[in-house]
C-alpha cells in the first residue's frame, strides 16, 4: 500500500496544483498597500518570504510599516545536526535576507519557540506565548496581520501560528485588524476532498510584481548548505517548490470567529 501511495503521490500533487490554478483564475487580484502597518507572522524563518514575500516588496515600495514576527528558529529543519547550530545558521540567513529587503533589525520580532512543537490552542502554554505575541501586536499597532492559513493541514506549526494570531489580536482588543491566511504549504498538503472548506469569496490574488527579485529572496534561503549538503532550510518537496512559480501569492481574509476552534486537527494526512 505504502509503495502505491509513493507511486501514487507525484500524479495527485500535480492534478491538485492544476485544480488549484484553475480555480484561482476566479479569485480577484487585489492590492493589500491600502494597508499601512502590517505585521507578517512567520512559524519559520523563510514563510515569510515563500509565502507572502510579494506582499512585503510590494508594500515596502509603498512605503508601508512592515514588521516581521518569527515564531521559532527553524532549528529541527535538519534533525541529524546540532539544533543551537541550525537555529544560529538560520537566524543568521534570515537577517541577511530581511537587510536585502531593507527591513530594519528593530522591525523584527524573534519569539524562540520550540520548532514543531509551537503550542496549539488548549495546550498548557498557549496562553503564556500568546501574551507575547501580544504584547508584540499592541506595540505595533497593525491595521492588517499576515499569518499562515488555517488550513495548512501540516507542518502543525502553521496551523498553530493561526491559532496563536487570532488569540493574540483579541488579547491586543485589536477588532479591527484585518487578519489574512496566506499560502505556503496549502496547495501541497491539503487533500482535494477538503478544497470546499477553503472560503473561496474572501481568498484574493496578490501580484508578485518582481517575480525576480522573489526568486532571489527565496534562493538566499534555500540555497546555503549545511555540512550534511542539505540546505539549512530543509529539503523542501520540488512539488511543492513548483507552486512559487505561480505570479501571484494566495492570501485569504479570514474571519476569526469561524476559524477559531475549527483548524486542522494533528493527524491530519497529505492524502
Amino acid at each position: 500500500m505504502k509503495r502505491i501511495r509513493s507511486i501514487l503521490k507525484p500524479f495527485y500533487i500535480g492534478v491538485k496544483r492544476n485544480l488549484l490554478k484553475a480555480r484561482l483564475r476566479f479569485a480577484p487580484v487585489r492590492d493589500l498597500s491600502g494597508f499601512r502597518r502590517v505585521l507578517v507572522i512567520a512559524p519559520h524563518p523563510d514563510d515569510e518570504i515563500l509565502g507572502a514575500g510579494g506582499c512585503i516588496m510590494n508594500l515596502l515600495e509603498k512605503e508601508r510599516a512592515v514588521f516581521t514576527a518569527f515564531l521559532t528558529d527553524g532549528e529541527h529543519s535538519l534533525p541529524d545536526l546540532d539544533p543551537r547550530r541550525v537555529a544560529e545558521e538560520r537566524i543568521g540567513i534570515s537577517k541577511g535576507v530581511l537587510g536585502i529587503l531593507g527591513l530594519a533589525e528593530e522591525s523584527v520580532f524573534r519569539f524562540h519557540f520550540p520548532d514543531g512543537k509551537i503550542p496549539r490552542d488548549g495546550d498548557s502554554e498557549f496562553a503564556v506565548m500568546t501574551d507575547r505575541l501580544a504584547e508584540v501586536m499592541r506595540k505595533v499597532g497593525p491595521d492588517a496581520v499576515l499569518v499562515t492559513h488555517p488550513h495548512e493541514t501540516w507542518p502543525y506549526d502553521h496551523v498553530a501560528a493561526c491559532e496563536m494570531a487570532i488569540a493574540a489580536l483579541d488579547k491586543a482588543g485589536q477588532s479591527d485588524t484585518a487578519l489574512y491566511g496566506y499560502w505556503v504549504w496549502l496547495s501541497y498538503s491539503l487533500p482535494m476532498k477538503r478544497f470546499a472548506e477553503i472560503d473561496w469569496g474572501s481568498t484574493v490574488r496578490v501580484a508578485v510584481g518582481d517575480a525576480v527579485r522573489k526568486k532571489r529572496l527565496m534562493d538566499a534561503y534555500l540555497e546555503p548548505l549545511a555540512p550534511n549538503g542539505k540546505p539549512w532550510s530543509g529539503v523542501l518537496p520540488k512539488e511543492m517548490l513548483s507552486m512559487f512559480d505561480y505570479p501571484y501569492e494566495i492570501v485569504t481574509l479570514l474571519d476569526r470567529k469561524t476559524v477559531s476552534g475549527a483548524t486542522q486537527s494533528r493527524d491530519s494526512v497529505l492524502l
